[in-house]
C-alpha cells in the first residue's frame, strides 16, 4: 500500500470538532472548531468522524447532509448529548441533568429507571432525526466526590448500583432508537477534584477499589452491548504511575480489553484537553493512544500532525497493518448496525406531522420530569417590598442573555429589582471577608437569592461555592433574606437547607432551564400579578 492510501485509512480513525452552524462566522469556539474549508478538506482526505456543537436542530439536519456529501465514506456524526438534544442544539428537547433522576431513584427505583429509559429513547430518536448517529453518552462516572468540578450533575448518581441501573436504562432507550452509544469516562472520573479540560487529575484508587466501585457501571454497559467506551484523561498512579489512562496499556489493553473482555470501539477523550496537550504533542499523543489500545482519536490539537504521525507509525512498521484493520473493522461494524434500519420507520420520521408530535411528546415528558424533581420547602408567598432585590448568581453570562428569562422577569414583575452576579462582573463580597456580602451596596432591601450552580467543563475553581451558604446565613441573621432558590448543584442546596431556618422559603431544581424556573417562581411569587404584568410588558415592547 502506498503512503497516500495508507494515510486515508488512518484518517478514518480521527474525529474532528465542527460547529453545527453553517457559517464560519457563527462558530461558538473558533479555536476548537474547524473552518468549513478545512473541514471539507479533511473529510475529502478521509477523516471519519465529526463532533458537533451549536446551531438549531434544523441547521444541524442540513449540516449533517453537507458533511456526508463532503466525504466518500459513512461518517460518525456525534455530540456530547447527555441531557437531551437541546443541551447542544437550539430548539431541541432539554431534560433535567442525570443527577436529578438519581434523586428520584432514591425515592422510587422503578419510576427513575422508567424515566431514564424514556429519556434515552427520546434523546436518541431526536438526535437521529437531525442527522446524528452516535451519542457520546451515558456518563458512567460515579460522583462520589462532592467537590468534583466537571462531572457532578452529569453523573447518574453517587452509588454504583444507582449509576448502573440508570445508565443501563438510558442505554436501552437509546438502543431502541438505533443510535450508537458511548460509556464514559473509563475507568471513572467521579472521584476527581480537577477538571481534565484544565489539568491532569490524579486518582489514588487501586485496581481492587476500581473493581468494587467505579467499574461496576462500565461492566454492566459492556454486558448490555454498549457501542463504544471513552477513555478519560486520568492518572491512576497506583495502576500506572507514568501514563494517564488515555495513553496507558495497563488501563486500556490489560484492564478494558483483556480483563473486562471488551472488543468494541474504544475512543479517546479529546486530545486537545490540557490534561494531555500540556505534556504531549498532537502527533505523540495520537500514536501513544493508539498503542495503548484505542481505536478512534478524538480532537487532537493539530489534526494533520496527528494523522501524519500515526501514518508514519504504520508505514515504518511500528504498528502492524493488521492492527489498523482491526480498528477500522470495529468502526465499520458499529456503523453497519445502525444503517440496517427499518425503511418504513425511516420514511415515517420524514413526515412533518409525526416529527411535530414526537417533539411535543418529548417536551411534555421533559416538563413532567421537572415537576417531579422540584422541591419547595415553604409554600408561603414571597412578597417584594419597595426596592427589594432579586440577586442572581450565575456561572455563565449566556444563561441570562434573554431578558425574558423567568428568573429575571417573574421577580421583576412581582416588584424586585434584578441584580446579576457573575465571574466577569464586580465582586459582591467584603474585601476583608470573601464569605460575607457587602450589604452596603444593596441598601436596606430584602434579598431573594437565586443561585445557578453546577459542575461543568472549564469551570475550574469557580465551581466551589460553599461561601454562598455562609453569605445566605448572614443575610438571614441580618433579617435581609426573602428566600433562596438553587438551580443545579444538590450539594450546595443541602448545605443551605441545613443552615437556614425552616421558615425561610427555599426551593431547589436540578434543572436550570426556563421551565424549571417557571415552575418554582410561579408557585412562590404572586402568580396572578406576575402574569398580568408580564403580558402588558411583552405587548408594549412588541408593538413598539
Amino acid at each position: 500500500m502506498n503512503k497516500s492510501d495508507l494515510r486515508r485509512q488512518v484518517a478514518e480513525l480521527f474525529i474532528v470538532r465542527a460547529s453545527g452552524f453553517n457559517l464560519d462566522s457563527q462558530r461558538l469556539y473558533p479555536n476548537l472548531e474547524e473552518s468549513n474549508s478545512n473541514l471539507k478538506r479533511l473529510l475529502e482526505e478521509g477523516v471519519g468522524g465529526v463532533i458537533l456543537l451549536g446551531g438549531t436542530v434544523k441547521e444541524l439536519e442540513i449540516r449533517c447532509n453537507v458533511l456526508k456529501k463532503w466525504s466518500d465514506k459513512p461518517l460518525l456524526l456525534c455530540a456530547d448529548i447527555e441531557e437531551g438534544v437541546g443541551q447542544r442544539f437550539y430548539g431541541g428537547t432539554k431534560f433535567i441533568p442525570p443527577m436529578g433522576i438519581a434523586q428520584i431513584y432514591k425515592k422510587d427505583h422503578n419510576l427513575a429507571i422508567s424515566i431514564a429509559e424514556k429519556i434515552g429513547y427520546f434523546t436518541g430518536k431526536e438526535a437521529k432525526n437531525i442527522g446524528l448517529n452516535w451519542l457520546l453518552a451515558p456518563v458512567c462516572d460515579i460522583n462520589n466526590n462532592s467537590n468534583n468540578p466537571v462531572i457532578n450533575l452529569r453523573a447518574w448518581g453517587e452509588e454504583p448500583e444507582t449509576v448502573k441501573s440508570l445508565t443501563c436504562a438510558f442505554h436501552r432507550g437509546v438502543s431502541r432508537s438505533k443510535m450508537l452509544t458511548c460509556a464514559k469516562h473509563f475507568p471513572g472520573h467521579g472521584n476527581s477534584e480537577v477538571d481534565s479540560h484544565l489539568d491532569l487529575p490524579e486518582i489514588q484508587n487501586d485496581l481492587s477499589k476500581l473493581d468494587k466501585f467505579e467499574l461496576i457501571p462500565f461492566k454492566s454497559l459492556i454486558n448490555q452491548g454498549v457501542s463504544s467506551v471513552m477513555i478519560g484523561h486520568l492518572l491512576f498512579s497506583k495502576i500506572d504511575p507514568i501514563y494517564p489512562a488515555t495513553l496507558s496499556k495497563r488501563l486500556v489493553t490489560d484492564l478494558l480489553r483483556i480483563k473486562l473482555k471488551y472488543d468494541g470501539l474504544v475512543v479517546s477523550d479529546a486530545l486537545v484537553m490540557n490534561a494531555i496537550s500540556n505534556k504531549y504533542s498532537s502527533g505523540i499523543s495520537a500514536v501513544m493512544a493508539f498503542d495503548a489500545g484505542i481505536d478512534l482519536i478524538m480532537m487532537p490539537k493539530d489534526i494533520d500532525e496527528a494523522i501524519d504521525s500515526l501514518t508514519d507509525a504504520f508505514y515504518s512498521g511500528k504498528f502492524s497493518l493488521e492492527r489498523l484493520h482491526v480498528s477500522r473493522d470495529r468502526r465499520k461494524k458499529q456503523l453497519d448496525l445502525i444503517s440496517n434500519e427499518n425503511d418504513l420507520e425511516k420514511e415515517d420520521l420524514k413526515d412533518k406531522d409525526i416529527k411535530n408530535k414526537f417533539s411535543l411528546d418529548a417536551y411534555r415528558f421533559s416538563n413532567s420530569i421537572i415537576e417531579n424533581s422540584i422541591f419547595i420547602r415553604e409554600e408561603s408567598t414571597i412578597k417584594a417590598e419597595f426596592n427589594d432585590i432579586n440577586l442572581i448568581k450565575i456561572d455563565n453570562f449566556d444563561q441570562v442573555s434573554n431578558k425574558y428569562l423567568p428568573a429575571l422577569y417573574l421577580p421583576k414583575a412581582a416588584g424586585f429589582k434584578n441584580l446579576i452576579i457573575h465571574p466577569l462582573g464586580l465582586s459582591p463580597w467584603k474585601k476583608t471577608n470573601k464569605r460575607v456580602l457587602e450589604l452596603g451596596q444593596f441598601g436596606n432591601s430584602k434579598i431573594l437569592v437565586q443561585l445557578f450552580v453546577r459542575g461543568k467543563p472549564f469551570i475550574g475553581l469557580d465551581y466551589h461555592n460553599d461561601h454562598w451558604a455562609d453569605a445566605i446565613k448572614n443575610l438571614e441573621i441580618e433579617e435581609r433574606l426573602s428566600g433562596v432558590i438553587v438551580y443545579g448543584c444538590p450539594y450546595l442546596y443541602d448545605k443551605i437547607k441545613k443552615t437556614i431556618h425552616e421558615s425561610i422559603p427555599l426551593a431547589y431544581s436540578p434543572s436550570q432551564i426556563e421551565e424549571a424556573q417557571n415552575h418554582i417562581l410561579s408557585r412562590i411569587l404572586q402568580s396572578k400579578r406576575v402574569n398580568k404584568e408580564i403580558d402588558k410588558k411583552i405587548i408594549k415592547e412588541f408593538t413598539d
